[in-house]
């Protein structure tokens, strides 16, 4: 038994009523704050109104975004509308300028044919009429190297007898054009003038030649380029002939030689073709020669390809070269495996090498003519 003490129990029950209300105190403390009703509605009512007014202001922001893409809109649109009425406003004008040009191109042309058929005319009446050959005769030779074909024309011996001037005249755009209208007849041309009778051989298209005949040439008065004609040109022989026009004088600039032909400042002084003769040896001299180009070129060709064939089959002797050992052994079995291929062939290496080569190259070369009636 524990002894109790009756004069302490004052102090304890007021030790523990104390401890009491700390407990409950501490307790109330630790309950849940309460609202009170009325409280509680007014908060709800906030709470409602701050969402209305969110829902407001999304409303309006939505609102004003839309006004603002309405108006970027009708701007595009506006602008859209814009383009469009200058779009056709240039196309009517493209439109018309294309006709202009058409035009101008149209009536350029034939001030520049008009031109051209009033010097034939006034050639015709100014030399009498010739018939030095037969339009059957004519021959359009292909070749692109004049200069090599000269190297072959002397070894026609009626053609040494001759001793004429050959004059070879290269298409446009490298020169301008010239005009004969028919070969071994009269005509006019834009070049200078010789008064010493030279052979004509131009290029009717690039790399055909044609021998037009035996002709004189001499200034032809009040003939000289028209602007007609000069517009005519295509840009690259415009361009190549104000570069030798400006070539001939020192620190010559071609832009400035070809605004004074554009401007009608400078002309372009004509000459007159006159037929006095027509050379048909020269045309067989021609074809002669051009074969004999060919055929040099055929086997020159043939060389190289022989050549590189030698070169491809050192490169595969040194590639798969044998051992000192087994060398000596496949040398002989390569040696009467020779012999054993020759008597079943009859054919030898050298045939072997040329059946290489195609046979229509061995064949007598024969240069590319055209004939024109």
């Amino acid at each position: 038994m524990i002894p109790v003490d009756a004069s302490l129990g004052p102090e304890l029950v007021e030790f523990w009523s104390k401890k009491y209300r700390e407990t409950k105190k501490e307790l109330d403390n630790l309950k849940p704050h309460r609202t009170p009703p009325e409280q509680t509605v007014m908060m709800r009512k906030l709470s409602e109104r701050d969402e209305i007014l969110e829902i407001v202001r999304s409303i309006k922001k939505t609102v004003d975004d839309e006004a603002t893409l309405r108006h970027k809109l009708e701007v595009a649109i506006k602008e859209k509308d814009e383009l469009a009425s200058r779009l056709a406003r240039l196309e009517a004008e493209r439109s018309f300028l294309s006709r202009r040009t058409r035009l101008s191109i149209t009536q350029t042309s034939s001030l520049a044919k008009e031109a051209i058929e009033h010097r034939n005319s006034v050639v015709s009446q100014r030399f009498p009429p010739v018939n030095f050959v037969e339009r059957s005769a004519k021959t359009t030779v292909i070749f692109t190297d004049y200069t090599a074909i000269i190297k072959d024309l002397p070894s026609i011996p009626r053609f040494l007898k001759t001793g004429l001037r050959l004059q070879f005249m290269i298409c446009p755009p490298s020169s301008l054009p010239l005009y004969v209208p028919v070969f071994g007849q009269h005509g006019f041309w834009f070049y200078a003038p010789s008064y010493e009778p030279f052979q004509l051989i131009a290029e009717i298209h690039p790399n055909e030649w044609s021998y037009l005949g035996q002709y004189v040439s001499a200034p032809f008065p009040n003939a000289e380029m028209k602007l007609s004609e000069w517009m005519s040109l295509d840009e690259e022989t415009k361009t190549n002939h104000c570069s030798r026009v400006a070539s001939l004088n020192p620190g010559g600039d071609p832009v400035a030689v070809r605004q004074r032909y554009e401007t009608g400042e400078w002309k372009i002084p004509c000459c007159s073709l006159q037929c006095v003769g027509y050379n048909k040896w020269l045309g067989e001299a021609m074809q002669r020669a051009a074969s004999n180009l060919r055929s040099r070129q055929i086997t020159q060709q043939q060389l190289q390809r022989q050549q590189q064939q030698q070169q491809q089959r050192q490169t595969l002797a040194l590639t798969f070269r044998p051992s000192t050992d087994t060398r000596a052994e496949q040398s002989q079995e390569g040696s009467d495996a020779s012999q054993a291929g020759t008597k079943r062939t009859g054919f030898s290496s050298d045939n072997d090498e040329d059946d290489i080569i195609p046979k229509k190259s061995r064949l007598s070369p024969q240069i590319i003519l055209k004939f024109e009636s």
